[in-house]
């Protein structure tokens, strides 16, 4: 198995906004319910971290299941970077402001409530964020080290069917969209940061 090389958050903010602007990208918004969600990306004790939410339990879809921070386009949303921005600051507190935005990844669908998520990349420069997280939405905040996402990841087919695709992370159970989300991310982060990329 090869090693795995970890780039810092400050690194991934440097190299990812041209390699996400050229990408071919999937783009499924040409109707239906919409909605935004973030890759936050930041340093913190020496390491790259991304930031995940389980959600509070509740009736419905996605009850209980671990995502990224984000939700549902709204009319008064300029465009779906907003909508995740503007969620991402409901959900857990990080202000817009103090993030900057690296790019989309690829549209994609929900199997079950039938939402087209467009996810976003971005960075937190100031380090780890000060997260204040809304309790009527959010039951835990994860701070998942990016290194420990990338050794799950190794240990998946490359091409693994939808039940293959999980990842145990900070003894929770990611899979569905979210996983879906991250396996696209992880394969553009591996490209573009690969020696002679």
């Amino acid at each position: 198995m090869p090693s795995l090389t970890v780039p810092t958050a400050a690194e991934l903010a440097t190299i990812l906004p041209p390699v996400l602007a050229s990408r071919d990208r999937t783009d499924l918004t040409g109707g239906g319910d919409l909605a935004g969600v973030l890759i936050v990306l930041f340093d913190h004790a020496g390491q790259s971290h991304l930031v995940l939410t389980k959600r509070t339990e509740y009736p419905g879809h996605h009850s209980g299941e671990v995502s990224l921070p984000g939700g549902r386009h709204e009319a008064s949303d300029p465009d779906l970077r907003a909508t995740a921005l503007r969620e991402t600051h409901e959900e857990v507190g990080i202000a817009p402001a103090t993030l900057q935005t690296l790019g989309p990844l690829d549209d994609v669908e929900t199997r079950v409530s039938g939402f087209t998520v467009q996810p976003w990349v971005a960075h937190h420069p100031g380090g780890r964020p000060v997260m204040t997280p809304d309790p009527g939405e959010v039951a835990r905040v994860m701070e998942v080290p990016l290194a420990d996402l990338l050794a799950a990841d190794q240990l998946l087919p490359p091409d693994p069917q939808f039940g293959v695709l999980r990842y145990p992370l900070l003894g929770e159970d990611v899979w569905g969209l979210t996983a879906r989300i991250l396996r696209t991310f992880l394969e553009i982060m591996r490209d573009s940061t690969a020696p002679g990329a």
